[in-house]
């Protein structure tokens, strides 16, 4: 089997669930064509962010479960104050906010590229980048 973090975690995914995690992942590379993505296979999780740095450089991850997965954002109660989120997030964390994906439609919402978006410029910003 290939040791690539990537290739370990989808395969360990049910079919279903590996597309919604290829489309995830699709879309954050769109919205940020220079995105720093790590893969922790073990843990099921997906980091994307301005540089590797989970703590500081992140903004943004997918947590993959059975049958779909949550596209969170590391500072999205921030987000979610400045009404940057267009109401789509959940959770009541200080910090981290999701969005559930059990279907690629949810991934086609128009207000997530512009969200992905402002994460990255939050984390840009934050590091003075």
């Amino acid at each position: 089997m290939d040791d690539d973090p990537w290739d370990l975690l989808l395969a360990g995914l049910a079919p279903a669930t590996a597309d919604l995690v290829r489309a995830a992942d699709a879309l954050v590379r769109e919205a940020d064509p220079a995105v720093v993505r790590v893969v922790w296979p073990h843990q099921r999780t997906v980091g994307y962010g301005v540089g590797p740095r989970k703590n500081t450089e992140h903004y943004a991850y997918l947590d993959v479960y059975d049958r779909h997965l949550n596209l969170g954002f590391n500072r999205g109660a921030a987000l979610a104050g400045a009404g940057a989120d267009g109401g789509l997030l959940e959770g009541t964390g200080k910090s981290f906010r999701k969005l559930a994906v059990r279907d690629a439609a949810v991934l086609a919402d128009p207000r997530l590229p512009a969200l992905l978006r402002a994460a990255r410029a939050e984390r840009v910003a934050a590091l003075g980048r």
